[in-house]
């Protein structure tokens, strides 16, 4: 019996990948095993979008090479080989490598077998899920908007679409076996059907919500795409989460510019605005660069007020990391390490308190919330409700289980703020 381990960095592009390689080994008899169980087969799907990804994917392929099994093999994948590094050239033999258009290879790569009928992997598919209970679907690839600080265009590649009948199929099979969530993912969701005649996200959308899967998240979606066609049909589907995850990057305009983002923080907001009216419980999230070339005391500020006043529920921060290949890393880059992280703890610290003031105002509107229960911690069952915010609910009847949707109200705040305390909700 052989076993095979497998780690994943990144995004949930990322993790759909990892889903369906995984699927072809076990359905070959391979059994999915942690690291400690000495595996055959170690995979690392690595991430490249930041120094800390980068270095997150060394410690991983480190601790892949400690724990192989003698003549086991380390598979190394992802992001992170396509921009290469020496790192890779100093242990390349004991590694096996594969860039992001050959993921579909590896199982037979490993087996050493031939392919009868060789797939693109963005239509490599997986109708079971052995790392999720909400359960990632990739209906995107790529990226051609060349953000100064990205790198993902680079090593991800032009826009490709994933055909409407092959994803239509997947959910349908993963529905059929009792998945209650999906996640849409993609590298630039909202680019969905750039390369289709006649296609676009929403026109995905409208087809998924007709099957039986009876919850739809979106992933990261660009400010441009929420449009007067994209809100009300979203704020108009009751499968589809009102959760949505907008980068902003900086909340001054003159940064944004130089990042080579599209639009103003005066457009930024009025989209923000337009969801909150169609969608007055919805819990928005956004990323946000500190420490970009060139960014002044003034610029950050601004973007601290800027982010004070907008109505989201979390933010996501990360420090800049210069990357190979993107315009701003030929910028000019002088900024205090030190400065950078101040900057950092300060908006994580407003993040926090974003946070708290969205779940006070769920417990006190009563909003009902709908969570895919996934794990159980001592007398509470946890998982991330339909508005991103972790709900821990009891189980007093002893009848709840993995993978069932229950649909909860907010009681109390969790003692240590990791998200709400629910009971099921009434509705008498």
């Amino acid at each position: 019996m052989k076993k095979i381990s497998i780690t994943t960095l990144g995004c949930k592009t990322n993790q759909f990948e990892s889903e369906a390689i995984l699927n072809q080994f076990v359905k070959h008899g391979y059994v999915l095993c942690n690291l400690n169980d000495k595996p055959d087969i170690v995979i690392i799907n690595t991430c490249c979008v930041t120094n800390r990804a980068e270095y997150k994917s060394r410690y991983a392929i480190r601790r892949a090479l400690k724990s192989i099994s003698p003549g086991g093999k380390v598979v190394v994948a992802g992001c992170y080989v396509n921009k290469g590094s020496s790192f890779f050239e100093k242990n390349r033999k004991q590694l096996s490598l594969f860039p992001n258009d050959q993921k579909h290879e590896i199982f037979c790569h490993i087996e050493e077998l031939v392919e009868d009928n060789p797939q693109i992997f963005l239509e490599l598919s997986t109708d079971s899920y052995y790392l999720h209970t909400r359960v990632p679907v990739k209906v995107q690839d790529g990226c051609n908007f060349f953000c100064a600080y990205c790198i993902l265009p680079y090593v991800r590649g032009k826009p490709i679409s994933r055909p409407i009948r092959s994803v239509i199929e997947q959910v349908n099979t993963l529905a059929a076996k009792g998945v209650k969530e999906i996640i849409l993912t993609g590298i630039n969701l909202g680019l969905y059907g750039f390369d289709l005649e006649n296609y676009n996200l929403l026109y995905l959308l409208k087809e998924i919500v007709r099957t039986d899967i009876q919850q739809i998240r979106l992933s990261s979606i660009e400010p441009m795409f929420f449009d007067d066609d994209l809100i009300p049909f979203l704020a108009s589907q009751e499968k589809i989460c009102p959760h949505f995850h907008i980068p902003l990057q900086s909340g001054s305009d003159i940064v944004l510019a130089k990042m080579n983002r599209t639009y103003s923080t005066t457009d930024f907001m009025k989209i923000i605005e337009n969801i909150k009216t169609a969608l007055p419980d919805a819990a928005i999230g956004c990323d946000v660069i500190v420490g970009f070339p060139g960014e002044t005391d003034e610029e950050f500020r601004k973007t601290y007020d800027f982010i004070e006043d907008l109505p989201i529920s979390y933010l996501h921060v990360f420090r800049y990391s210069p990357r190979k290949f993107t315009k701003a890393s030929e910028m000019k880059w002088d900024l205090n390490g030190t400065v950078s992280k101040k900057r950092m703890q300060s908006l994580l610290k407003l993040g926090h308190t974003k946070k708290n003031e969205y779940s006070k105002y769920l417990i006190e509107k009563k909003v009902p919330l709908k969570a895919v229960l996934e794990t159980k911690e001592k007398e509470y069952w946890t998982s991330v409700s339909d508005h991103y915010v972790r709900i821990f609910l009891k189980d007093d009847n002893n009848t709840a289980e993995n993978g069932m949707l229950k649909t909860v109200v907010s009681r109390e705040l969790k003692t240590d703020n990791e998200g709400l305390i629910v009971e099921e909700f009434s509705h008498d």
